[in-house]
């Protein structure tokens, strides 16, 4: 099974590199320790930099902008076995979906459908019991409870808080 980490943005130059948006902070420690797959074909990293808040990386046997450009929107994705120890209050996509959401008193609401990751946060696609989908952004400060073990996250405030 495969885990996406990060995204690629858009060719960077003319030899092949592309710029990327990485979703674990600490991913560019393990750069150059692993495979990365997009659309399930495994690619090699020989080299990545920083840019800002983004990195540049370029695979082997891309070189040139054209390949690169084929590449860009697509998501890099890592084998289970290659994803990182995540720090406190840092949370794997595929560990909240599926999760049941409940409201402060303890009602369920529905299930974590869909994690979709924006510049300002993420923001959970919840399935509601009821029928509908409710989007709840995914902050700390918004839930009480967070047990990805037990696959319950509960939320601090009424439903209505997160116009539910």
């Amino acid at each position: 099974m495969l885990f996406t980490v990060g995204k690629i943005l858009k060719p960077h130059g003319l030899k092949g590199n592309l710029k990327i948006h990485l979703y674990e902070s600490d991913r560019c420690k393990k750069m150059l320790d692993c495979p990365y797959f997009i659309d399930e074909t495994e690619f090699k990293i020989e080299n990545f930099g920083t840019m800002g808040s983004n990195y540049v990386i370029k695979f082997k046997d891309i070189d040139d902008r054209t390949s690169a450009m084929k590449l860009t929107g697509k998501f890099l994705q890592v084998e289970e076995k290659n994803l990182l120890n995540l720090g406190p209050d840092e949370y794997y996509v595929h560990d909240i979906e599926g999760s049941a959401v409940f409201d402060c008193d303890n009602n369920m609401i529905g299930k974590v459908k869909e994690v979709m990751k924006f510049h300002t946060g993420d923001v959970l696609d919840v399935e509601k019991n009821e029928g509908g989908i409710a989007s709840i952004l995914f902050k700390k400060d918004y839930f009480k409870e967070i047990n990805l073990q037990e696959k319950r996250l509960v939320l601090k405030y009424k439903k209505e808080f997160y116009a539910i």
